[in-house]
């Protein structure tokens, strides 16, 4: 590298691929949480106890709330005048947070599922 030359940084995990895993947790989350809630609605008494479905509509809208809030962040135009400044890099850092907290809800829900 050359001094006085911008260097492009790219991402470690594309947008592309965060919208994907993002958006289709929070599509599936509120399935299940949509399901839950008729299951609940649509009780009789014979039935087995399901649990609420208020923690997956709140996992939906969270999540998707978040994926939102990235892009709108990415569209400001001092982001994309200063891509190498410090909301730039808090940016490129969001969507592996966001991944790593995914994968640990899923790893969870997952363990629950088992063991109940």
């Amino acid at each position: 590298m050359t001094p006085g030359r911008a260097t492009i940084r790219r991402p470690v995990l594309s947008t592309e691929l965060d919208t994907v895993v993002t958006g289709g947790s929070a599509l599936l989350w509120y399935a299940v949480a949509a399901l839950l809630w008729m299951e609940n609605e649509a009780h009789e008494p014979w039935d087995p106890d399901y649990p609420s479905a208020r923690p997956f509509f709140l996992l939906a809208y969270a999540t998707g709330a978040s994926l939102l809030l990235t892009w709108a962040l990415r569209r400001l135009p001092a982001v994309r005048v200063q891509e190498a400044g410090r909301l730039g890099r808090i940016l490129d850092g969001v969507p592996l947070i966001r991944v790593g907290a995914l994968a640990a809800v899923w790893a969870a829900l997952v363990v629950v599922a088992v063991v109940t």
